[in-house]
C-alpha cells in the first residue's frame, strides 16, 4: 500500500500528509470509511399484500477514521494535529492512489490519543462527511455558447474586412454521468452580450428547469452582466454579477486552471432568488445521460453559456 497518500487540509489551510511508508511525521496505520457507501432505504408496509413498498433512499453520511502513529517530536506533532484538525471546523481530504486523486469535505468529530508513553504513540482521528461522495479535484467545463476568436498573427487585412471572431452555439448538450451517483450539482453561467430576458436551463430527462424571471416578475440582463445558477446541495442560489470584468473573474482560477466560481460568487455575487420561477427546480445531473438545453424569452443569441460540474464517486 505504499502508493497511497492522504492529505488533510483545514479551512485555515493548515495541512498534513499521511503515508504508509515511514513517519512524515506521521505513519498511517489504518483508514476506514473510504470504500463503498451506505443508504437509508424508506419503505411502507402494505395491509393486504406481503412485503413492503419502496418509497425512496438517501445516502448516509460518511465517517472516515484515521489511525496514525508518531515516533518523535511528540509535543510538536500533537500541536500539528490540533492545528490541522480543530474541532467544530471543516476541512478537505485528498485521497491519492496510483497518482489518481479524489477529494471529500469533512467536519472534525474527534482526535483521541492511544498510547501516551513509549517510542511509538498513536492517535485516532474521526471525520464526518455530511456529503458522502468523493469528487475530482477540479470542475469539468461544458461550453454551450460562446464567442470564438478568429484573429491571429501574422494578420492580413483585406479590403472586404476581416472576421475577428464568430459565435458558436449548441442549444443542446449531452453530459454523460458514468459515476453511478445521482443529484450532482452544477454551476450554470450566463453572460449577456446584449439585452436578454428571462434566461433558463432545462434537463430533458427529468423535465425540470431553472428559470430566472417569469410573467409578472421579468428579469432582464444587460451587456456585460452574468447570471450564475448554483444547484450544488447546500449552495442552491441564483446570483447576479454586475460591473465585473472577465479579467477579474479569471483572477480566481484554482491550481488546475479552472475558475473557482465559489470565490467569484463570494467576492462579486448578489443573490437574486426573488426572480426564480416557482414552477422550476434546481436541476442536477443524474446517473446516465443528461440532456441539457438553455433558452431565454428574448435575446437568446446574445447569451454565452457554460456548465461546470464536479465528477462524483460513491467511494475510492
Amino acid at each position: 500500500m505504499s502508493d497511497i497518500k492522504v492529505i488533510c487540509t483545514s479551512e485555515k489551510n493548515a495541512a498534513i500528509t499521511f503515508t504508509w511508508n515511514g513517519f512524515t511525521p506521521f505513519h498511517l496505520v489504518e483508514i476506514e470509511g473510504i470504500y463503498g457507501i451506505e443508504s437509508n432505504v424508506v419503505t411502507s408496509e402494505n395491509t393486504t399484500t406481503d412485503g413492503s413498498t419502496y418509497q425512496g433512499a438517501t445516502a448516509q453520511e460518511r465517517n472516515i477514521v484515521l489511525t496514525v502513529e508518531m515516533d518523535s517530536n511528540y509535543k510538536e506533532n500533537r500541536n500539528l494535529l490540533y492545528r490541522c484538525f480543530p474541532i467544530k471546523r471543516t476541512g478537505t481530504m485528498q485521497y491519492i492512489e496510483d497518482g489518481e486523486a479524489k477529494t471529500i469535505d469533512y467536519e472534525v468529530e474527534s482526535i483521541i490519543p492511544g498510547a501516551t508513553t513509549g517510542v511509538v504513540r498513536d492517535y485516532t482521528i474521526s471525520l464526518r462527511c455530511t456529503d458522502p461522495y468523493f469528487k475530482d479535484l477540479s470542475d469539468v467545463e461544458v461550453v454551450m455558447a460562446s464567442w470564438v476568436s478568429n484573429f491571429c498573427f501574422p494578420a492580413c487585412f483585406l479590403d472586404e474586412g476581416v472576421m475577428f471572431g464568430y459565435r458558436k452555439a449548441e442549444l443542446v448538450k449531452e453530459i454523460e454521468n458514468e459515476s453511478s451517483a445521482n443529484n450532482i450539482g452544477i454551476i450554470a453561467v450566463f453572460q449577456a452580450d446584449g439585452k436578454v430576458k428571462n434566461p433558463a436551463i432545462y434537463h430533458a430527462e427529468t423535465g425540470e428547469f431553472t428559470k430566472v424571471g417569469y410573467t409578472d416578475n421579468e428579469f432582464e440582463m444587460t451587456v456585460g452582466q452574468y447570471v450564475i445558477i448554483n444547484t450544488n446541495t447546500g449552495k442552491k442560489n441564483v446570483y447576479l454579477l454586475d460591473g465585473v470584468t472577465q479579467a477579474e473573474i479569471e483572477d480566481n482560477k484554482n491550481n488546475y486552471g479552472v475558475i473557482d466560481w465559489d470565490s467569484v460568487i463570494k467576492k462579486y455575487g448578489t443573490v437574486i432568488n426573488e426572480y426564480l420561477d416557482e414552477d422550476g427546480e434546481f436541476i442536477q445531473l443524474q446517473d446516465g445521460t443528461n440532456t441539457i438545453t438553455y433558452t431565454a424569452d428574448e435575446g437568446i443569441d446574445y447569451l454565452s453559456v457554460s456548465i461546470y460540474y464536479r465528477v462524483t464517486y460513491l467511494g475510492v
